[in-house]
């Protein structure tokens, strides 16, 4: 799914022109998300082909590399609650629908893009204080989700999609001045949120309104690239979330592919005495 550039600066920054109110509670609460977006990676395949050998040398395999331009659409639910002031504990559920590879021929001599749809189930807990964050969940899909290798033989045995991992979190810092992250397949939407990986520095300083500028890791994308996320409260209960990301494949091939995805995010927020 293509964003026309134009539509996406007015969506990604059309919260910070919205009436909004503080959102800090020293209540205890329980949030629910609900993300959906899109855009494209760059898909990378590989064929092989036996060539064998000539007199006492003996044959061997050859892998051909193919990118393809993958367009995507993900959403996702979670639901986060504090137990205490400082351990949380949600779930996070979603679908991304892509196209994934499926290999025919000798052994992965050629294959053939089709329509795919996996759901993701990501229960988690985490442990939250002023200064530092720490959170560890297991993540699960029913069809997998793509996550490109430097093994070639890994796509034609169809090795490239993992079905079950570890999501996780570290943040150092005071979100209220200023905070360091790195997190691994926690977004809503997983993809369109920023993708797999995500690294960088965040700030809730500024009156009302979140805001993060690092970068998503390759994956599932060719190569990492500038993220910026924003966020600003509506009212005391509800926020919500813009996520942009643009790059270009890397490597020297003859013509770069466009990686970029964007979502809204919209968060509500119980308070509990």
């Amino acid at each position: 799914m293509r964003i026309p550039r134009s539509l996406s600066a007015i969506l990604f920054f059309l919260p910070l022109v919205v009436g909004v109110q503080n959102k800090h509670s020293d209540s205890l609460f329980t949030d629910l998300t609900f993300g959906a977006g899109g855009g494209s990676y760059a898909g990378r395949y590989y064929t092989r082909h036996y060539s064998p050998g000539v007199g006492c040398d003996g044959g061997d395999w050859q892998y051909v590399e193919h990118r393809k331009k993958i367009g995507f659409q993900d959403a996702g639910f979670g639901i986060e609650t504090q137990l205490s002031k400082t351990f949380r504990l949600g779930l996070r559920t979603g679908y991304i629908s892509d196209k994934r590879a499926k290999y025919a021929g000798d052994e992965g001599s050629s294959f053939k893009l089709e329509a795919n749809k996996s759901y993701i189930f990501n229960p988690h807990v985490s442990l939250e204080r002023s200064a530092v964050g720490l959170g560890l969940g297991a993540l699960f899909a029913s069809d997998g989700i793509y996550y490109p290798s430097s093994e070639p033989e890994r796509y034609a045995d169809n090795k490239y999609i993992k079905k079950s991992l570890f999501s996780y979190h570290v943040r150092l810092g005071d979100p209220e001045k200023v905070y360091c992250s790195f997190s691994h397949l926690e977004n809503i939407p997983l993809i369109s949120g920023g993708g797999y990986v995500n690294y960088g520095l965040g700030t809730e300083a500024i009156p009302r309104v979140s805001v993060w500028a690092g970068a998503s890791g390759e994956y599932p994308f060719d190569k990492a690239s500038l993220l910026l996320k924003v966020g600003v409260d509506i009212s005391p209960r509800w926020s919500v979330h813009s996520v942009y990301r643009s790059g270009k494949t890397a490597g020297e091939h003859a013509s770069k592919i466009t990686e970029e995805d964007f979502s809204v995010r919209l968060n509500y927020r119980f308070f509990r005495k």
